[in-house]
């Protein structure tokens, strides 16, 4: 474990001091010690209730439609352009799940984490698992504090270069929104559970404080914070993606894991291939262990077992450290396993329905969508009174997938089949020279973000990857990057839309015109269903989408409902 310096900090004599005469007080000692040390989170608490309105009741949060969208307070467009965003669902009992693991538990239970170190879709792809996990685990969801991170910090003095999650999805509103889901920051954390005297050194049992008792670390290097977590949580350093998968019973006690470990392996007594599902989906509410079949074929053997100590920890902490090999690179559907299809299928609509970009960042893409419509109907308004266009991302920068840096003539030449000549052709990208792209441009109505600037004034332009998706998912045709995160996301979106669109072959969970640029025979592999393989966190799959609707009356019967 890393966090040397917190044991230097502890040793130092005056700090022994304080807190062994803390302690001996509050073991020891009655009367005025207790009731000083009950004042002082008697203080805390009130610090934390300092949302509370005057008549005891708490604020309501900031209020997002969810069943709509609505661009009226974002600068538009009208909700009658902005509603083809809408991929989501407002299922309100949904919202009334509870995790039948821990649910039952008389003392609060907590999971914080470290954000992924890569680019942001590797970020949003980490913080889908771990906010699953946490519902999954009845544990309250700590929200780690702003930071910045990995290729958002454009003009940096000019704007904010600082961010939360709360900047890029509603989260303050899912917390509140859902029984079984309690979001709180890491400030509410370390003032409730830290400064209380309630972290202990797992190495000395001692009392341990943050790093020179900062509770509000929005902003400031998190590297001492990571430490200072790492050295007071059980980090179980063992659940690896890429080598075990974590299943949870569909009824809580020890038993009841062991039976989905006898269930693994019965499957591996006879290890099921990849090839046995391509185009032969399992249902989805197909028995538990035909479903764990397909989840583990050709790629994991083991579980990562949720067991007794870590079920009683106070707090189970998540870390990111890639000199260590700890990592959570991966799909939220390809780490975690429900024995009941029901919380299968929920988990995967809560993603859909909740964690999507915000209002803001929405209706900026809305913007630009309805520009581009318009650009068409207005050069060709007869033959395309729809303003249909098409969409391409094209990965360059710093990607370390050297098959997939194409020139634009062969891009040109392995996309052709599938364009109209002279359509109107969105682009997003990392490259910034234009004429990197004539040879495209020679052929089609090139459109790119940043000729949208009337449409995206005043907007942070570190949300503009998430508009560059958006804007790209509602392409006629979609061509993404090969191992591209950025293009996966662009991908999965289609596919919530198809199925809410009822697109041709939406029960299966293809996905028509969306293909990878780099022709070979990965071009078309969303023409038909494909199970989970590896490297699976680098493109998207359609168990993430296909069908997920199902067993939304039955989930009623399931776990425990408030």
């Amino acid at each position: 474990m890393t966090g040397n310096f917190l044991h230097h900090r502890l040793a130092d004599p005056h700090n022994v001091h304080k807190h062994a005469m803390r302690q001996f007080e509050m073991n020891h000692l009655g009367g005025h010690a207790k009731l000083d040390e009950q004042m002082k989170k008697q203080k805390i608490a009130t610090k934390l209730q300092s949302t509370v309105t005057d008549s005891g009741e708490k604020p309501p949060p900031p209020v997002h439609d969810l069943a709509g969208l609505s661009c009226s307070d974002h600068g538009g467009p009208s909700d009658d352009l902005a509603k083809e965003m809408i991929y989501w669902s407002d299922i309100p009992s949904d919202d009334k799940f509870v995790s039948p693991i821990g649910a039952n538990s008389d003392k609060r239970k907590y999971l914080t984490f470290e954000p992924d170190g890569g680019g942001f879709n590797n970020i949003r792809m980490s913080m889908e698992t771990m906010i699953v996990m946490a519902h999954a685990m009845s544990r309250t969801l700590v929200m780690p504090p702003s930071q910045g991170m990995y290729l958002l910090r454009k003009d940096r003095g000019k704007q904010r270069v600082h961010f939360s999650f709360d900047d890029f999805y509603h989260l303050e509103q899912v917390g509140y929104e859902h029984a079984g889901l309690h979001v709180i920051s890491m400030e509410e954390f370390l003032l409730t559970e830290a400064m209380t005297g309630n972290l202990f050194n797992t190495t000395t049992g001692d009392v341990a404080f943050p790093p020179n008792n900062q509770t509000n670390w929005d902003g400031i290097d998190p590297k001492p914070l990571k430490e200072y977590l790492r050295d007071v949580t059980l980090t179980p350093l063992n659940w690896n993606p890429g080598s075990c998968l974590v299943a949870f019973p569909s009824d809580d006690g020890q038993e009841h894991f062991a039976e989905l470990d006898e269930m693994m392996k019965e499957v591996n007594a006879n290890f099921p291939k990849v090839q046995e599902f391509i185009d032969k989906p399992v249902p989805v509410n197909a028995p538990a262990i035909e479903r764990l079949r397909e989840a583990v074929a050709g790629r994991i053997k083991n579980l990562c077992v949720y067991d007794e100590k870590m079920q009683d920890a106070s707090v189970i902490h998540f870390m990111c450290y890639h000199k260590m090999r700890v990592r959570f690179l991966t799909h939220f559907y390809a780490f975690l396993f429900f024995e009941s299809w029901e919380q299968d299928l929920w988990s995967k609509r809560f993603v859909r329905d909740h964690l999507r970009y915000s209002d803001e960042i929405q209706c900026a893409a809305a913007r630009v969508v309805a520009a581009i419509r318009e650009r068409v109907r207005r050069n060709d308004p007869t033959g395309n009174p729809n303003g249909d266009f098409d969409s391409f991302h094209i990965r360059r920068g710093d990607f370390q997938y050297k098959n997939t840096r194409l020139e634009a003539d062969q891009i040109y030449e392995n996309t052709k089949d599938k364009l109209q000549e002279k359509a109107t052709v969105f682009v997003a990208t990392d490259h910034q020279g234009k004429p990197f792209f004539k040879p495209l441009a020679d052929h089609f109505d090139l459109v790119f973000l940043k000729d949208f600037k009337e449409e995206l004034k005043d907007v942070n332009t570190n949300y503009f990857g998430m508009i560059d998706q958006l804007v790209a998912s509602r392409g006629r045709v979609f061509f993404g990057c090969y191992h591209s995160t950025f293009s996966g996301f662009i991908f999965r979106m289609r596919g919530y839309h198809s199925q809410k669109e009822k697109v041709e072959g939406w029960e299966h969970g293809v996905l028509p015109n969306s293909y990878y640029y780099s022709g070979k025979k990965e071009k078309a592999m969303y023409e038909s269903y494909g199970p989970l393989r590896t490297p699976y966190y680098s493109r998207e799959f359609p168990t993430s989408w296909r069908d997920i609707d199902q067993g939304i009356e039955e989930l009623s019967a399931l776990g425990v409902q408030i």
